[in-house]
């Protein structure tokens, strides 16, 4: 996998400077992503041998992901206090109008 894309140099001929120039593009490109394969084998060894991440996929980490579960916990616990204050008004409210129907 990692040998796809490449051409081999011509060993003992001499290039021009252009050739030269284009060769050591390719070679640096060619580096390039070798590298980023290399950091993703990395990462993704690193995933399988510790078990992180709740034995999820591979996902990059997301540097703001601990900030965010704790914004949900945060959102989702109001939400809940303004269910049971919702809940507890309307309770209220139907014995009110209980009440007043009593009363007349």
């Amino acid at each position: 996998m990692w040998n796809a894309g490449r051409e081999t140099s011509y060993p003992g001929t001499e290039l021009s400077k252009n050739q030269a120039m284009k060769e050591k593009e390719r070679l640096i490109k060619e580096l390039q992503l070798i590298t980023e394969e290399r950091n993703d084998l990395r990462d993704r060894l690193r995933f399988l041998t510790e078990r992180s991440m709740k034995n999820r996929p591979h996902i990059r980490p997301n540097p703001y992901y601990e900030d965010l579960e704790r914004m949900e916990e945060a959102v989702m616990s109001i939400l809940h206090n303004l269910e049971m204050e919702n809940t507890e008004v309307h309770e209220n409210n139907h014995n009110l109008k209980k009440e007043i129907t009593f009363s007349r």
